[in-house]
C-alpha cells in the first residue's frame, strides 16, 4: 500500500498509554501514521491547540486499517456451516 520505503521504525518512548492493558486481554497493535506537512516548518504537537491535521494523509490511515480488519478477519474466520444448503459469507 505505502511501500517498505514509507514504512519507519521508531523507537520506543515512554509516552503513557493505556493500549498496552488492552492487549493483555486481546491481540492487537499500535501504529503511528506520519503526516508531516512540508509546507510547515515546526509542526506543531497533538496535545497543542495549534496542532492543525493534514488531512492529505487521512486516506493511508483509513486504508491501513481496512487492510488490516480485511487481513485477520480473513486469517481468522471460523467455518459456518450451511443452514438449510445455504452459505452466505461476506468475505
Amino acid at each position: 500500500m505505502i511501500g517498505a520505503s514509507g514504512v519507519k521504525d521508531v523507537q520506543p518512548t515512554m509516552g503513557a498509554e493505556d493500549f498496552s492493558f488492552y492487549q493483555k486481554l486481546i491481540p492487537g497493535y499500535y501504529f503511528l501514521l506520519g503526516m508531516k506537512d512540508e509546507a510547515l516548518e515546526q509542526p506543531a504537537s497533538v496535545h497543542s491547540p495549534y496542532f492543525r491535521i493534514n488531512e492529505d494523509a487521512l486516506h493511508v490511515g483509513d486504508a491501513l486499517h481496512a487492510s488490516l480488519a480485511v487481513r485477520y478477519l480473513l486469517e481468522n474466520q471460523k467455518e459456518t456451516p450451511a443452514h438449510n444448503g445455504y452459505h452466505h459469507d461476506e468475505l
